[in-house]
């Protein structure tokens, strides 16, 4: 059953101190969960809750309490064919009482590691979904929670091959960064006070990272952070030599 959670207060869990591990058996994903919640004074009798989520896609887990979390025996992503795309949040909610529910501490937008890979502790801009698609190559999902970019599941040779091509690259990234800033910058008008506010944070940071860009104009100066999205559009063509990757490509085809 889907648990509600009231959000007044909560108490951010920062990433270091949440560990998510999927491994397979017999074609099932399955994960293991190291969360370290002890320096946060949360109540020793507060509700652990993991869940795990990619768009539409939602399970969760009830683990314990803080000072006695218990992992469920099954931890099975049954509700997801594929790992890719997927993220992780833990919740600490109040205990039973007047307030129960109420939200104290959230770790949201969790990447996995698979066993016996490396853990960068890196959350990835945009991971590629695969998704029925119909006749569209790729899609933009703004809708979810961060944002998601869909790809045509049934792409030949393969989705990850498309999703990886120098061609999709330099003609859907670029608009998919123009989009993100726009929805950040433009249609949530994200400002310096938002610096840790999750995804949004991130994509002003990648843009910024980019090289040659100013200040990120004040939110009343639309017009000007309009041009800033572009500035940051062409830093970033540049970065990855686009055109010269996709010249590159078509003078190879065109010598097979």
């Amino acid at each position: 059953m889907k648990r509600t959670f009231n959000y007044t207060g909560r108490r951010k869990i920062t990433r270091k101190d949440v560990s998510i591990t999927l491994r397979q058996t017999n074609g099932t994903w399955w994960f293991e969960a190291d969360l370290k919640l002890a320096d946060y004074r949360f109540p020793r009798n507060g509700e652990v809750w993991v869940e795990a989520h990619r768009q539409n896609l939602w399970m969760q887990w009830a683990w314990g309490t803080v000072s006695a979390l218990r992992p469920p025996v099954d931890r099975k992503l049954t509700e997801f064919a594929a790992p890719d795309g997927m993220l992780f949040r833990v919740r600490v909610v109040q205990p039973p009482g007047q307030e129960h529910h109420k939200l104290l501490g959230e770790a949201d937008g969790i990447p996995f590691v698979k066993a016996g890979e490396a853990d960068d502790r890196r959350r990835h801009l945009l991971v590629p979904i695969p998704d029925a698609l119909d006749q569209q190559l790729w899609k933009l999902n703004l809708d979810s929670d961060p944002p998601s970019l869909l790809v045509n599941k049934d792409a030949k040779p393969s989705w990850k091959e498309m999703a990886r091509s120098p061609q999709f690259i330099s003609l859907v990234y670029p608009e998919v960064l123009r989009r993100m800033l726009t929805r950040v910058l433009v249609d949530e008008s994200w400002t310096e006070d938002d610096e840790e506010s999750g995804w949004q944070t991130d994509w002003v940071k990648f843009a910024r990272n980019l090289g040659g860009l100013g200040p990120v104009p004040p939110p009343d100066l639309e017009p000007d952070r309009e041009n800033w999205i572009e500035e940051a559009v062409a830093a970033f063509s540049r970065r990855l030599e686009l055109r010269s990757t996709w010249d590159r490509t078509f003078d190879e085809e065109g010598r097979r």
